[in-house]
């Protein structure tokens, strides 16, 4: 039986973005699973800022949750939060001291890499590879050039061996060889973007002439060689490939959200050995160019890299898209009145959207379906902009050459109205083929509606429905 359509009425409130998806920091118990996120895409001292960080740290807290990791256990060190010493003692405290044996770690990071001389002899290119955080230096000494305010490879590999857990997943987007080429032109098939940088951080000419590859060696083997290491670790690419950050987000994480949304939403399990494989096939599907190409690697634990990771289902109303898109509309100060022609859809039913605009402003609206695929129904290919004026409009209008069809999963959905002051188009945003009439949701587009609820306050209205098969609405 069909449910009763009544337009829904919200309140979307002043609250900072960081207050919606970054997950609560308090203290717990000892013994639990427990996630690190570490994102720096600008930094104190160098000129060396990165589109889309922020993006990439959004999607892998649902990433983490999806692999069920409870939002109080992941922690976000994110820009000024994530100098040296905070992650280094977020990695103590948090992680270290934190979990237990059968407890699951899950350690990422977004940000530039690099090299610096290596000072303990140890490494056959006399460089060892760093992640730079938030107080990344340059430092002239004697006789060389070097970083201060990093992360080298050996004092993490150091940190992380001294963990109880037997299950830790560390994932890198970040690379560690390159060239004075910090930005590139890129064309990716499904998304825009406005620039694409190079998540390599050349200093001086001695980094620069080494030219090689540059791997970081996360974990060193208690047993070199011996089947019992207690981790798997997956990077963006070969040690001698450039990863690429864009203002939608960095490609290597883009892929890896896309692949355990894939498969969450499919009911399918997937091993770290899945999911690097997939998300190199949506890099290679993504990137049309003949000089940027990289690979994901991943080593560490045969036995983890084929064990399948927990997966919560996205199914029943549970996506995290849908959470936030409903928290959005529950917190609105006003009300975008929004009703449909119908209370029942079939598949391939006309559909129209009838709405009361509150005042003039930019209008997206946006429909979730019960797997938490979200699809921009408008602005669309047919209607591109999406300013609107004062007063009852109808989407299709009867001055617009397009029909709206009930199509995709049968089941519940909801759709969503937001009106903004300043201008927002998620179908520019989204991800789509020149040939889509419609497009996807993308995490820039969400975190765009976020900001601008911080920054100016939403209008917002939503209704729930259900598309079912023929002959199933009575």
């Amino acid at each position: 039986m069909a449910s009763e359509i009544t337009p829904t009425r919200g309140i979307i409130l002043l609250v900072a973005w960081l207050a919606i998806t970054i997950p609560a920091m308090g203290g717990h118990a000892h013994g639990e699973d427990r996630a690190l996120l570490v994102g720096v895409g600008r930094y104190a001292q160098l000129d060396a800022r990165l589109a889309g960080v922020s993006l990439d740290i959004q999607m892998m807290t649902e990433f983490a949750q999806i692999l069920g990791f409870e939002r109080s256990a992941i922690k976000v060190l994110a820009h000024e939060e994530a100098s040296t010493p905070q992650v280094v003692a977020a990695i103590e405290n948090w992680l270290i001291q934190g979990v237990g044996p059968d407890d699951r770690v899950l350690f990422y990071f977004s940000g530039h890499g690099s090299q610096i001389p290596d000072a303990s002899q140890d490494e056959n290119d006399a460089f060892d590879e760093v992640l730079l955080m938030y107080d990344a230096a340059i430092e002239q000494l004697a006789r060389h050039t070097t970083l201060t305010g990093v992360l080298v490879d050996d004092a993490f590999s150091a940190l992380l061996a001294r963990m109880r857990s037997r299950n830790i997943f560390v994932i890198l987007d970040a690379c560690h060889s390159g060239s004075a080429t910090r930005s590139l032109r890129l064309n990716p098939r499904s998304f825009s973007v406005s620039g694409a940088q190079v998540k390599f951080f050349p200093y001086s000419a001695d980094v620069e002439a080494a030219g090689g590859g540059g791997r970081f060696d996360v974990i060193a083997p208690r047993n070199p060689g011996a089947p019992d290491d207690n981790y798997v670790l997956l990077t963006a690419c070969r040690d001698d490939e450039k990863t690429v950050a864009t203002s939608q987000g960095s490609i290597f994480t883009l892929g890896l959200r896309q692949v355990v949304r894939s498969a969450a939403k499919a009911g399918d399990p997937i091993t770290p050995e899945a999911l690097r494989r997939q998300t190199a096939e949506f890099i290679r599907a993504q990137i049309r160019s003949d000089t940027i190409r990289f690979h994901p690697q991943i080593a560490g634990n045969a036995d983890l890299r084929k064990r399948p990771l927990q997966l919560v289902s996205l199914g029943q109303g549970r996506g995290f898209v849908r959470q936030e898109m409903e928290t959005l509309v529950q917190k609105s100060n006003v009300t975008v009145w929004i009703e449909l022609n119908k209370r029942c859809f079939e598949i391939g039913d006309p559909l129209e959207i009838a709405l009361w605009i509150p005042e003039p402003g930019h209008l997206n609206i946006i429909s979730i379906d019960s797997d938490d695929q979200a699809t921009v129904l408008f602005p669309n290919q047919y209607h591109p902009r999406s300013g609107v004026a004062q007063g009852r409009i109808t989407i299709p209008g009867a001055h617009q050459n397009y029909a709206l069809t009930a199509e995709g999963k049968a089941g519940r959905h909801q759709i969503t109205a937001f009106l903004t002051r300043s201008p927002l188009n998620a179908y520019a945003n989204g991800f789509r083929t020149p040939t889509d009439v419609l497009a996807r949701l993308s995490p820039h587009a969400s975190r765009s509606l976020a900001l601008r609820q911080q920054q100016e306050g939403l209008a917002a209205g939503h209704v729930i429905t259900h598309i079912r098969h023929e002959g199933h609405c009575r």
